[in-house]
């Protein structure tokens, strides 16, 4: 939205509305503009510990509360189905709730909802995620710390962009047939000095350095 408003104001001047991808396809299921605490502490414009839009960040970037959609804990419900959709579909008026961000939603799926509970997930990034009573940010380390999809709970989460899909990357870098050659062949090597050392970061960075041009090395 940043580049919007220095590349093409016409654009951002005609902006009414800013919505999160799921909050769009909310919109056109039940015509209601909402959102969740979790997703939007992604946005920057969320004063985390408070739990509502920051007038100091929107006034930063151009906007208002107006622009916003209306804030709700993720198990709320936000809205229904508009009927003709519901017709459409051959159901209810079903209700639609908040719901949450990817990794907030993954932790209510495997129960982390408590001060303390933790996962991790590694995938083609890796994340460690950390639920917590209260809002305790972590900015020198670059560890994330938002809203959870459940109300008065926050949690902490760091976030390798690389997690998975740099094994993949090393595998064909090396010229191994697959990953269980690469990693028999890691384990005959061992955790010696004179061992390789790859720092596996291919794209950028989030924790702990919070540096986009950071770049891999043997």
């Amino acid at each position: 939205l940043a580049w919007v408003r220095a590349n093409e104001p016409e654009v951002f001047a005609a902006a009414r509305s800013v919505l999160l991808p799921k909050d769009y396809v909310r919109l056109c299921l039940t015509g209601e503009k909402a959102s969740d605490m979790s997703d939007s502490a992604g946005t920057l414009w969320l004063d985390v510990a408070g739990r509502d839009w920051s007038d100091a960040m929107l006034a930063a970037t151009g906007l208002t509360r107006d622009h916003m959609p209306r804030l709700y804990e993720g198990c709320e419900v936000t809205g229904t189905l508009l009927p003709a959709i519901a017709a459409e579909w051959g159901m209810n008026k079903v209700p639609v709730i908040a719901g949450g961000g990817d990794n907030a939603a993954g932790a209510i799926g495997v129960g982390v909802v408590s001060d303390g509970d933790a996962f991790l997930s590694l995938g083609t990034s890796g994340v460690i995620f950390a639920a917590t009573e209260a809002f305790r940010p972590n900015p020198d380390s670059a560890v994330h710390a938002f809203c959870h999809a459940l109300p008065n709970l926050w949690h902490q989460m760091s976030v390798h962009l690389s997690a998975a899909s740099c094994v993949d990357w090393a595998v064909s870098a090396c010229g191994f047939a697959d990953v269980s050659a690469f990693f028999a062949a890691a384990e005959g090597i061992g955790a010696r000095e004179s061992g390789p050392l790859f720092l596996p970061y291919l794209s950028g960075e989030r924790t702990p350095h919070n540096d986009p041009h950071i770049r891999a090395a043997w």
